[in-house]
């Protein structure tokens, strides 16, 4: 039996996925599973062990040429199952035009025509990577152990990281910490200037040095958190790939971000983090790591989860805000990995 994987779009989600596809072969008996992920998220797949073949999907196709290009990719391969995370419309398509027998997925975007079995979400509170594995024991009709996600690294993407850091006399070996500067969602952003006050804090009390990760377009945030301790902090935001930057954050003695892919990243390659969680829901979205401590404020707007902040005044933003230097760096303290 064939069992096919759509993966979810983003990095903290594919992440959130690992468990489920740790599962899949066991218990379904499957004898193949590919992964089907975009460009951004695929590498997270490479060196599973369950894992026998990626198809990576293009990022940049129209959202009608797209499905139908997916779809062609697997066709020929006739999978007996299509475990479909992602919510969305056109991923319950791509597996219906690719002639994929079984396909499992959520209901809802008004797609459940596209599926052979629609499932209803669990109820309540449930975190992402449990309603992931939800689809399975659906499938199956058998509950799952659960276990923490976990990246595997192989030894090009520890070269890679090293080598990253090697161009600032920075090794492995060395202490540092990893923190990203700015997140994507402009509700979730702490500032640089609050980043750089701790990123110096760090550096005196544990001499050690910073490093900043993020795609490209947190580069210029970085540089903003550099100014003034250039000799300490180094800006890798845009300068590595998402496996060198797991590498990376394998060795590193602690992270430091949003709830977000690279703080998922780092809960699944072992990294202790410290995480400030805005509008978020930590419930269903927190990285699944015990090695963690989550900065949250208990107001009443917390779990809006909405990308800008719809508040004015002084209540805009107020979840960020009241998160403080100090409770940031005492954090640190109690999970710093010498």
């Amino acid at each position: 039996m064939k069992l096919i994987v759509r993966a979810p779009n983003w990095v903290g989600d594919a992440v959130m996925a690992l468990p489920a596809v740790d599962n899949a072969r066991d218990i379904t008996g499957a004898s193949h599973i590919a992964v089907m992920a975009r460009k951004a998220t695929a590498p997270l797949f490479k060196n599973h062990p369950d894992v026998d073949r990626i198809v990576v999907i293009d990022d940049q196709s129209s959202r009608l040429a797209g499905p139908k290009k997916a779809a062609a990719m697997i066709k020929s391969d006739q999978y007996d199952i299509g475990l479909i995370l992602p919510s969305s419309f056109s991923s319950a398509l791509i597996f219906r035009l690719a002639g994929v027998a079984g396909r499992i997925g959520y209901a809802g975007d008004k797609r459940s025509f596209l599926l052979s079995r629609a499932i209803k979400p669990p109820g309540g509170e449930v975190h992402r990577a449990r309603c992931y594995l939800y689809l399975l024991e659906q499938l199956t009709g058998k509950t799952l152990s659960f276990r923490p996600p976990r990246v595997y690294l192989d030894h090009e993407n520890i070269a890679a990281g090293e080598a990253a850091l090697s161009e600032y006399s920075l090794s492995y070996d060395d202490r540092y910490v990893a923190v990203a500067p700015r997140a994507v969602a402009e509700s979730r952003r702490w500032g640089t200037e609050n980043y750089g006050r701790l990123c110096k804090r760090l550096i005196e009390k544990y001499e050690c040095r910073i490093v900043l990760i993020g795609t490209g377009d947190d580069n210029m945030a970085g540089e903003e958190v550099r100014a003034g301790n250039e000799k300490r902090i180094i800006n890798l935001c845009g300068r590595t790939d998402l496996m060198a930057a797991a590498a990376i954050l394998s060795f590193a003695n602690l992270f430091i971000g949003n709830d977000s892919g690279l703080a998922h990243l780092a809960g699944a390659v072992n990294c202790p983090l410290v995480v400030l969680s805005g509008p978020d829901n930590p419930a269903e979205t927190s990285p699944l790591t015990d090695n963690k401590k989550v900065i949250i404020k208990d107001i009443d707007c917390i779990k809006c989860v909405k990308n800008v902040c719809p508040k004015t005044g002084d209540d805009f933003m107020r979840c960020m805000k009241l998160i403080t230097v100090d409770e940031v760096s005492d954090a640190a303290a109690e999970i710093f990995r010498d």
